[in-house]
């Protein structure tokens, strides 16, 4: 009965670990990710609504968000995106952003990394 009680706060220190381990990150960790990497240079969390005729470099997360809302496979999509770039990919947001192509970004940020600023894009 002695080891099961001494076992009980090891088990439960444990657990709170693994709790806070698999917790989201907070939005002032992913904008300050997002700002390190590099990718607020480009991408802003919502579009301003100005009344220029001039599009944004590229989409807004919210715009992410609603375009991959739901869809399979729309995280690992979206990481191979942030990670090898898509020049020479399908222009899915012609018309609506000012740059052709995202550049493959394996220096600026790392693919945990990456996965991690997707989710919680998607999640917006």
């Amino acid at each position: 009965m002695r080891v099961l009680l001494f076992r009980i706060p090891s088990f439960l220190a444990l657990a709170c670990a693994a709790l806070a381990a698999t917790a989201a990150p907070s939005d002032e960790e992913m904008n300050r990710l997002a700002a390190d990497s590099g990718c607020a240079l480009c991408h802003a969390a919502r579009l301003p609504k100005t009344g220029e005729s001039v599009p944004p470099p590229a989409p807004a997360w919210s715009d992410i968000a609603k375009r991959y809302h739901g869809q399979r496979g729309a995280e690992d999509k979206l990481v191979a995106m942030v990670m090898r770039g898509t020049a020479g990919g399908a222009r899915h947001w012609a018309g609506k952003t000012s740059v052709t192509t995202m550049p493959a970004n394996p220096v600026e940020i790392s693919e945990q990394d990456a996965r991690a600023l997707v989710r919680w894009i998607l999640r917006r």
